[in-house]
């Protein structure tokens, strides 16, 4: 395959694809089409996307369990009725189907939170973290979805969760009784995490309360132990509405702690600010300010047809699309990186984003575009090259 006058890293390139790898980059007309080679011209070339956060237990459950009232509450409880009924044939096929569309939307490393009130789903998806890894590279969180302290038996569950093998350790914090519960888990994972030598991924303040300040424990969690790099912290949505002083402030604590925020736009922008009146809150993380202090943010899609979103394709272009409109992040630089996020900064929890380099594995998406805002405007299907093949 061979790909002239294309844009790669901002700059106009010629580069061949040979077997498995990137064999040559050259400057735009130093590399002529060989006997039987294929030849795309123009557009533009990037890594893979990686998705940060996602729930494949629950997917495609949407139009079983319809969320009538758009609010996080309501999700959580109609994913509460139904857990307990599903097995691991069913959780694997819903999760199959997914995972197939993420894959054909060129996203190719998953990050999936699963519920530990069911040891079964958490089987199943380890299972079939195994059964794909030659397709796509997925980790499992073990996600405590009621919390840990609220009824007897999810401390045990979550445990039992992370000794099955998830990649990371997850929780709750503010859908604890109270604050200070919230931070007790905040520690508790923390422990887990070192007890197994996991990353951590918590599911933080996603509420428009601005007292809940479970992020500053993180941050503390993080500093005291040196380990922010292993952790993310999702959805922040308090934040929001916390008053900019207090937003500054953690802000602060969290570039200094070195955590990863993983804004969600397409939950956010539906499950927050439900019970405002108008003016209503967009509820999403602060992401602008985030980048300005120098904080790494994620963005992912969060839900694909489950109890909390009904809608949802897989495609993170649609998430950056969201986030460019309710985050207010329409100037070029700001729209340039967003997408930018998709393929690289959402590849920190997987140990980072293979480079397109030459003698590098030719895992690359091919746009019919030259400019990353067009992707977000267009909203174009990518050709998917996975070790160099394209993919169906």
């Amino acid at each position: 395959m061979l790909f002239q006058s294309i844009h790669l890293q901002d700059k106009i390139c010629d580069v061949r694809i040979e077997g498995a790898c990137i064999a040559q980059i050259g400057p735009a007309g130093t590399l002529s089409e060989r006997t039987g080679e294929e030849v795309r011209e123009g557009g533009m070339l990037t890594p893979h996307f990686a998705e940060p956060h996602v729930h494949l237990d629950a997917t495609q459950l949407g139009a079983r369990t319809p969320n009538m009232s758009g609010t996080l509450q309501e999700g959580i409880a109609n994913w509460a009725a139904v857990r307990d009924t599903l097995v691991a044939d069913d959780i694997q096929r819903r999760a199959r189907k997914t995972i197939g569309w993420y894959r054909n939307w060129g996203c190719t490393r998953i990050r999936t939170h699963v519920d530990t009130g069911n040891l079964t789903a958490v089987e199943a998806l380890i299972d079939l973290r195994d059964q794909l890894k030659d397709e796509v590279e997925i980790q499992v969180v073990a996600f405590p979805q009621e919390g840990l302290l609220k009824a007897p038996g999810q401390v045990e569950q979550w445990r039992a969760a992370v000794s099955l093998g998830c990649d990371a350790v997850g929780a709750i914090p503010h859908f604890e009784h109270d604050l200070e519960t919230g931070w007790k888990t905040v520690q508790m994972a923390f422990e887990l995490a070192e007890e197994f030598g996991l990353a951590l991924d918590f599911h933080c303040d996603e509420t428009d309360d601005p007292s809940i300040r479970n992020l500053e424990e993180v941050c503390r969690q993080a500093k005291r132990r040196g380990n922010g790099s292993q952790v993310i912290a999702g959805h922040c949505t308090a934040l929001h509405s916390y008053p900019d002083d207090v937003a500054a402030q953690v802000i602060a604590d969290v570039v200094e702690a070195e955590i990863q925020v993983v804004t969600n736009p397409l939950d956010n922008i539906v499950l927050q600010g439900r019970f405002d009146g108008y003016p209503k809150r967009r509820g999403i993380t602060r992401v602008d300010e985030l980048w300005a202090a120098g904080a790494t943010v994620g963005i992912g899609h969060d839900s694909v047809v489950d109890p909390w979103y009904r809608l949802g394709t897989a495609n993170l272009v649609d998430a950056a699309h969201m986030l460019v409109h309710a985050g207010h992040l329409t100037a070029d630089a700001d729209m340039r990186r967003v997408f930018r996020t998709l393929c690289d900064d959402n590849h920190r929890c997987f140990g980072g984003v293979d480079p397109l380099q030459e003698g590098r594995v030719a895992n690359v998406l091919y746009w019919p575009v030259d400019d990353p805002i067009e992707v977000i405007r267009v909203r174009p299907r990518p050709e998917v090259f996975q070790h160099g093949v394209r993919q169906h």
